[in-house]
């Protein structure tokens, strides 16, 4: 899994802070959907619709509101797609809402038939009005549950190990008993 990640800076599209608008208005939210990779790295510009050569769209997994100023939500990239990972891109629905990439900079590089977790923490503060959410999609990876996943995680493992040398300890004894002739 990967350690949190702050891209920064994001660079918000026109027509996200377009659809942001125009659900402030409306009195709602607008909800962040999807994350995207590509595999061209460049300078970002508000003016675009879309990646460079998106690779793969994958819903949000999992996501949480750190405080007023930042989201956190993840994105499970997976299947027997190949690519290095050089620009990311944020949607509500169908609408490219920010997007970061660095020019001749490579930020992860998804492998086939591997899974690629990513964690992103999103901060709004510049935004113009705080109405910015997460849709969590089907594929939820309840990632934030990592602290109690992890101290059950090791708790099985020791048990585990245990069991091994518990295991390994009665296979020496039964060849020793049979060196023995008994």
């Amino acid at each position: 899994m990967s350690n949190p990640t702050t891209f920064t800076p994001v660079v918000w599209t026109e027509q996200g802070l377009s659809k942001l608008l125009s659900a402030s208005q409306q009195g709602i939210s607008m909800a962040i959907t999807h994350v995207s990779a590509g595999d061209q790295s460049y300078t970002p510009s508000a003016t675009q619709t879309a990646l460079r050569n998106e690779q793969q769209k994958v819903l949000i997994g999992g996501a949480e509101i750190l405080n007023s100023n930042q989201l956190r939500f993840s994105a499970l990239f997976d299947g027997p797609s190949e690519y290095p990972v050089k620009e990311v891109g944020i949607w509500s629905d169908s609408t490219l809402v920010a997007l970061y990439s660095v020019a001749n900079e490579q930020l992860n590089y998804k492998a086939a038939d591997a899974a690629w977790l990513e964690v992103f923490t999103l901060n709004v503060s510049t935004l113009p009005s705080q109405n910015v959410t997460c849709s969590v999609g089907v594929n939820n990876a309840n990632i934030f549950l990592t602290e109690e996943l992890l101290t059950m995680t090791y708790a099985q493992t020791l048990q585990s190990k245990n069991l091994i040398k518990q295991a390994h300890q009665n296979m020496l004894l039964n060849l020793r008993l049979r060196k023995a002739g008994l």
